[in-house]
């Protein structure tokens, strides 16, 4: 499956940005985040973060969504994954079309 496009290193940051300041993952992943985003753009990356080990940031073929284990769901997760994944779709819209 052809992607559309390799994350630039500004779209990559932008995501960690969300990540850690919405999700609370760890600061210290970020330049990792981005090399392999900016480099090979796996499908996912666990970040856990405040939503738990199975906390994750998603890259579909389409969009970018996070989210994490239904055993792990709570109400507050469910709403931090809402305003993470709507925020994310902001930045797909503006980051999708770079080379």
């Amino acid at each position: 499956m052809e992607r559309k496009f390799v994350t630039t290193k500004e779209a990559a940051n932008a995501i960690y940005d969300l990540l850690v300041k919405v999700g609370g993952a760890y600061e210290g992943d970020r330049s990792s985040f981005v090399y392999h985003h900016s480099t090979y753009l796996p499908t996912e990356w666990r970040f856990q973060g405040l939503l738990g080990f199975g906390g994750k940031f998603y890259t579909d073929r389409e969009r970018w969504r996070v989210g994490c284990y239904r055993e792990d769901d709570t109400p507050e997760r469910e709403r931090i994954i809402a305003e993470m994944n709507k925020a994310l779709e902001g930045l797909y819209e503006v980051h999708r079309s770079e080379p």
